[in-house]
C-alpha cells in the first residue's frame, strides 16, 4: 500500500458524502491508496454515513480530539506515505499525484499544500491567494521558527511519522509541533510547499470564517509557547506575502486595496486571539 489518506470526523455530515466522494475519485490507482476515517463520537449521523460508503476503513476514537482520532489512523495504517486532510475538505483530482511527485526527492519529508475555499470569487478568493503566497513564502524560509503545519492539507512520510511523532494530542496546533520537531532533526528542506497539491476547504465561506480561523491560530500559537517557540511574521514580511500575491496574480489597484483591507481585519483577529491565548493558561 502506497498512500494510507487519514480523516477525522467529528459532526460533519453536511460535508462527508463530498469528502468521500473526491477521495474515491482521485486520479491514482485505487488499489494503491486506502482511506481511514476516524469517528471522534459524533451525533449527527456522520458514522451512518461512513458505515455506508464501501472501501473506507471506518475506525474509532472515543478519546476527544482531532489528534488523538489521527494518532489511532496512523496506528492503523499501512501505507508508505500518511496523507492527512479533514472531513470539511475535497482533495482535488491530481492530489495524490502532486504527493507522489513531492516524495520522489529524497529530502522531503513533510509536504503542505493550498487550502481553497468552495467559491473561486470574492474577497474571499484574493485571501486564499494571499495565504497561499504566505505560505510559499515561509516554506521556501531558512529561519524555523517561523514553520507551521496543517493537517487539513499534509503529506508524512511513514518512516518520519514514527520518527518524530505521533502528534501531541491537544485541542489545537499539534500538526505545528510536528513540522518543528521535522525541522529541527532534518531541517528546513525537508518541508516541501506544492501548489498542485490543493484542497478545497468548504468551512472557508466569508470573511468571518477568515476571521474566526486566524483568531484561534493566534490564540493556539500562545497556548503551545511552553512546548515549543515560535516567531510569527513580522508585519513587513505579511506587507510582502501581500506584495507577492498581488504580483502573481496581477490584481488591479481596487482588488489590492480590496485585500489589503480583508488583512487589516486578520490582524486584528489574530492579535485579539494571542492576547486571548497569553491570557489563558497554557495547554
Amino acid at each position: 500500500m502506497k498512500f494510507s489518506i487519514i480523516v477525522p470526523v467529528f459532526n460533519t455530515a453536511e460535508h462527508l458524502p463530498r469528502c468521500i466522494a473526491a477521495l474515491e475519485g482521485l486520479d491514482y490507482p485505487r488499489d494503491e491508496y486506502e482511506i481511514l476515517f476516524v469517528d471522534n463520537g459524533s451525533t449527527d449521523g456522520s458514522r451512518d454515513i461512513l458505515l455506508a460508503a464501501p472501501r473506507i476503513r471506518v475506525l474509532s476514537e472515543p478519546k476527544q480530539g482531532s489528534y488523538a482520532a489521527r494518532n489511532t489512523a496512523v496506528r492503523e495504517a499501512r501505507g508508505a506515505v500518511l496523507a492527512f486532510t479533514d472531513s470539511d475538505c475535497a482533495p482535488h483530482s491530481g492530489w495524490l499525484r502532486a504527493i507522489d511527485a513531492a516524495f520522489a526527492d529524497a529530502e522531503a519529508h513533510v509536504v503542505m499544500g493550498p487550502r481553497q475555499p468552495p467559491s473561486r470569487v470574492g474577497v474571499q478568493r484574493h485571501v486564499a491567494d494571499y495565504e497561499c503566497a504566505k505560505d510559499r513564502m515561509v516554506f521556501a524560509s531558512s529561519s524555523p521558527q517561523v514553520y507551521y503545519g496543517f493537517t487539513n492539507n499534509m503529506a508524512v512520510r511513514r518512516s518520519t511519522m514514527d520518527r518524530y511523532g505521533p502528534f501531541v494530542e491537544r485541542s489545537r496546533g499539534a500538526d505545528t509541533i510536528f513540522v518543528r520537531r521535522v525541522v529541527d532533526g532534518e531541517g528546513c528542506r525537508a518541508v516541501v510547499y506544492r501548489d498542485d497539491m490543493c484542497v478545497a476547504h468548504f468551512e472557508l465561506v466569508g470573511l468571518m470564517a477568515y476571521y474566526r480561523k486566524v483568531f484561534i491560530y493566534g490564540r493556539s500559537r500562545q497556548r503551545y509557547r511552553h512546548i515549543m517557540r515560535a516567531r510569527p511574521l513580522t508585519g513587513s514580511e505579511r506587507l510582502e506575502a501581500a506584495r507577492l500575491c498581488i504580483r502573481e496574480n496581477r490584481y488591479p489597484w481596487y482588488t489590492s486595496l480590496g485585500l489589503f483591507g480583508a488583512l487589516a481585519g486578520g490582524a486584528v483577529a489574530w492579535s485579539l486571539g494571542s492576547l486571548f491565548g497569553r491570557l489563558s493558561k497554557p495547554a
